[in-house]
């Protein structure tokens, strides 16, 4: 159930919604996948893996968006990754 505060800034509980169609910005990802945002920027830059950003605009300083589902799948890499001891998959 949402609070007030949640109801007032707009918040809208993700779970009613397919995560393939879900963006998500910067901060939203690096929560799920547990890092700072600088780990975040050298996961983007050096793992090709990583998921492609959406570009909101054409702007260069236009924000990005990232899809719900290949944030998951990427974590769900890394996780296997570890537990593989580190073997990349």
């Amino acid at each position: 159930m949402q609070t007030n505060r949640e109801k007032a800034k707009g918040k809208i509980p993700l779970d009613n919604f397919d995560p393939q169609f879900v963006q998500i910005d910067k901060r939203q990802a690096c929560a799920i996948l547990g890092m700072p945002s600088t780990s975040f920027d050298r996961a983007r830059k050096e793992d090709a893996r990583f998921p492609k950003p959406i570009q909101q605009g054409t702007s260069k300083n236009a924000p990005l968006r990232f899809v719900l589902a290949e944030i998951y799948e990427y974590s769900a890499r890394l996780i296997a990754d570890y537990r593989n001891d580190g073997e990349v998959a």
